[in-house]
């Protein structure tokens, strides 16, 4: 792990920031997502589903995809952004190949079916493709990656297509206006300390939604994230919001990654509504011709024997971070920002949604909620 404020990679990012003294239990973190979510439209089912993967993400310490999202879940639906009682149709039912239309509902349902159809098909024809379009935020892509390697298959999962919705907020190489988004690739299969190995990150120097969660805490970010309006490089995540873009990452390589994405997302799958995902899925028992599982973890554990670096304490594989965050996060609860916090108890009392019974840990105050 890092001892100091470099910016994350994808396996070593998460730890448990204490943003303020306030740690609410994830249970009841999830309770109050459902009625947030079921007061704004959304079926329980449907408001399970969402709160369920928002809260998973906090307690894997990936707040950016985490609790921050629920009030901007209800401003997307409260805006028309977001349907909140569509429900997702198949548009394509092929030995091979699944598309869904997510109907312009929540993305999280959509994609959950699509992976569970994508790894399914796999396991039959050896490969599978699948497609959904016309969805909201899909919230944390890692998460379908990782439900299609637990049914033993490397899963492929690339986002793009939303460069024409608004103003398109990821410079290109070279350049300070936006042409693009973040256009996420998600790479995973079997194997590891956790059973999964998951590699997922955005194609630009950060997630949007790390940028949101620092608008809202105040932390800086690492230099080289953003531009501001006049071009200008900035550390103040409120500075993108003002009109700035983000850079891609690692230069040269994020932009092209990122082309491609937009390239297949838009050029390939059509108009998108926030973005297109194109999944695929390989079965591995059908590619292999034997233990596949031992090599991997072999190669694995080898891998984690390495000397770390200065700096470092351990060689950690990616989702180790994550893992390791979840159970303290269990035991200790989930830190929520006063920001956060103020915005989440502003929606339920608009709502008239009650949450006396949402318990807040603090060492200085108990917040008063309705």
């Amino acid at each position: 792990m890092k001892t100091n404020n470099e910016q994350d990679t994808v396996a070593e990012a998460p730890v448990d920031k204490d943003f303020s003294q306030r740690r609410i239990a994830a249970d009841k973190l999830k309770l109050l997502g459902v009625r947030l979510l079921s007061a704004a439209g959304m079926s329980h089912d449907d408001a399970n589903m969402v709160s369920e993967h928002v809260v998973g993400n906090s307690l894997m310490g990936v707040d950016s995809h985490g609790v921050v999202r629920f009030s901007q879940y209800m401003s997307f639906i409260e805006s028309g952004a977001i349907n909140p009682s569509s429900t997702p149709l198949v548009v394509i039912d092929d030995p091979a190949m699944t598309r869904i239309d997510g109907g312009g509902g929540h993305g999280v349902p959509a994609m959950v079916q699509l992976a569970e159809y994508t790894a399914q098909k796999a396991s039959s024809a050896g490969m599978a493709t699948g497609t959904l379009v016309n969805c909201g935020h899909t919230g944390r892509i890692g998460a379908y990656a990782e439900m299609i390697a637990r049914q033993g298959c490397f899963a492929v999962i690339i986002g793009g297509g939303g460069h024409t919705r608004g103003n398109p907020k990821v410079a290109p190489y070279g350049g300070r206006e936006g042409i693009m988004g973040t256009n996420p690739y998600t790479l995973a299969l079997p194997g590891g300390p956790t059973g999964v190995v998951v590699v997922d990150f955005a194609t630009s120097t950060s997630a949007q939604g790390k940028l949101l969660a620092a608008s809202k805490t105040g932390e800086p970010l690492p230099p080289g994230t953003i531009l501001d309006r006049d071009g200008r490089p900035s550390i103040d995540a409120r500075d993108y919001y003002a009109g700035g873009v983000l850079l891609p990452a690692a230069g040269p390589k994020g932009y092209g990654l990122g082309l491609i994405g937009e390239l297949l997302a838009h050029g390939v799958l059509g108009q998108a509504k926030a973005l297109n995902w194109l999944v695929l899925a390989v079965d591995l028992d059908l590619l292999s011709d034997d233990d596949y599982v031992s090599r991997i973890d072999d190669y694995l554990e080898w891998v984690k024997g390495r000397a770390p670096a200065e700096g470092f304490d351990e060689v950690m594989i990616p989702g180790e971070p994550e893992q390791r965050c979840r159970q303290l996060r269990k035991n200790a609860g989930i830190p929520i920002a006063d920001e956060i916090w103020e915005e989440i108890i502003e929606w339920a009392t608009r709502m008239g949604i009650m949450l006396s019974d949402i318990d807040v840990n603090s060492n200085s105050h108990r917040s008063q909620v309705p």
